[in-house]
């Protein structure tokens, strides 16, 4: 008799295991997309985020031709269907740890592992845990319309680092924000890194946001994800196809939030 697997774990597919070996894998050649025009405004840290000694690491823009707003809310939201397509030859391993329809979108957790280009170790060993954030951790005074921030902990529950995307439509397609901050002051790094350096304590560690990983992955979003997006428009099963609206509003404090809850998807009648 067949034993039923009751552990089910929403993931982007097939790759080969142990992710660390899988470096011979070219990425392919890309155009860097341009900057909107006229150009976002230069992001400035929060009086919140300086108080926390936070330091920006990277910030850089983009016009994405083609590419929606409300495409982008619904990448987010079933990153599975598209990690792959995202950064090929680069992206490693992709799985829900905490999924959007069953948590909702802010508690959601996911976990990668992804290099920077052939013959380059896999940064983040053997996963990431990337944690979505409320937008009480969002560091910056200003904020296109839609907005996602990510974070990364260490075993002690510090708050490592975090990525910011945001975006908006115009005419044409959307305009789109990275942005990376991180935290110096924490006590030991996270638990990726303390497992990386236990393989090979001389590894030279290259994180993506260090490299051209963010133009080669914003490059891609016009190639595949319209399509992506088209395919499953219509798609009935709404933990299947999870909808979210990533959009944000400021309040008279200066700081932001959503504007709808983005909870856990209810099935029924």
């Amino acid at each position: 008799m067949q034993e039923t697997n009751k552990v089910y774990r929403s993931n982007a597919g097939q790759t080969y295991l142990p992710f660390q070996e899988n470096i011979y894998v070219r990425t392919l050649p890309y155009t860097p997309l341009e900057k909107p025009i006229p150009e976002i405004q230069e992001l400035i840290l929060n009086e919140r985020a300086k108080e926390k000694g936070l330091i920006l690491q990277s910030q850089s823009q983009h016009m994405l031709p083609g590419v929606s707003a409300k495409m982008l809310d619904w990448f987010w939201a079933n990153m599975e269907k598209g990690y792959y397509l995202w950064a090929p030859g680069s992206h490693k391993r992709f799985n829900w740890v905490k999924e959007p329809w069953r948590v909702g979108f802010v508690n959601s957790v996911h976990m990668i592992s992804e290099s920077v280009g052939e013959n380059n170790p896999v940064f983040g060993g053997s996963g990431i845990e990337i944690h979505r954030l409320s937008l009480s951790e969002f560091p910056f005074t200003t904020a296109l319309s839609h907005v996602i921030c990510e974070g990364t902990f260490n075993d002690l529950g510090e708050f490592v680092d975090s990525t910011i995307h945001m975006w908006e439509d115009c005419e044409g397609g959307c305009k789109h924000i990275t942005a990376a901050v991180a935290n110096p002051n924490i006590k030991e790094p996270p638990h990726f890194v303390k497992e990386m350096l236990a393989l090979d304590p001389n590894m030279k560690l290259v994180p993506p946001s260090s490299t051209d990983h963010g133009e080669y992955e914003a490059s891609r979003w016009p190639v595949f994800l319209p399509k992506l997006y088209e395919l499953w428009e219509n798609h009935p099963d709404p933990t299947q196809n999870v909808q979210c609206d990533l959009t944000v509003m400021k309040r008279d404090d200066g700081s932001y939030r959503y504007i709808h809850t983005n909870g856990p998807v209810k099935v029924g009648k």
